[in-house]
């Protein structure tokens, strides 16, 4: 069965990727997991300052709005699917998921035109110890 691992820090580059992969032509048992990242503690990323716990809290809530937009599209196409939401640094969060051997593909979204797309690509590559990852 074919597992495909899709991790992304924005709504945008997880509706890339999941549209890539609905609109590739894949076998019935193809089961994907979708990884929200937010690092909700990154200084600079929000001019009003918040507490950790209501910083993750709201991190959260966003991260599982994008979720659900991303389900409903993969259940649309028959696709199976677990999402999951993680906290901290996109770079140690690719390194912990690259050490899994329960995936077979990691699927990343990136703009049509995205002239940096090669070394991103070999940079989290490199980040997650993969040989390959797909970039949409």
């Amino acid at each position: 069965m074919p597992r495909v691992l899709v991790p992304f820090s924005n709504l945008a580059s997880g509706e890339r990727a999941v549209a890539r992969l609905v609109s590739q032509r894949r076998g019935p048992r193809l089961t994907v997991e979708l990884l929200a990242i937010v690092d909700p503690l990154t200084s600079g990323k929000v001019e009003v300052f918040v507490s950790p716990e209501r910083a993750k809290a709201q991190s959260r809530a966003a991260a599982e709005g994008w979720l659900r937009a991303l389900e409903a599209r993969l259940d649309a196409a028959g696709i199976a699917h677990r999402s999951n939401v993680a906290f901290g640094k996109l770079r140690d969060i690719l390194k912990r998921e690259g050490a899994r051997r329960d995936v077979d593909e990691v699927l990343l979204g990136a703009a049509e035109h995205d002239l940096s797309r090669n070394l991103r690509r070999r940079l989290v590559a490199q980040a997650m110890a993969r040989p390959l990852v797909t970039i949409s």
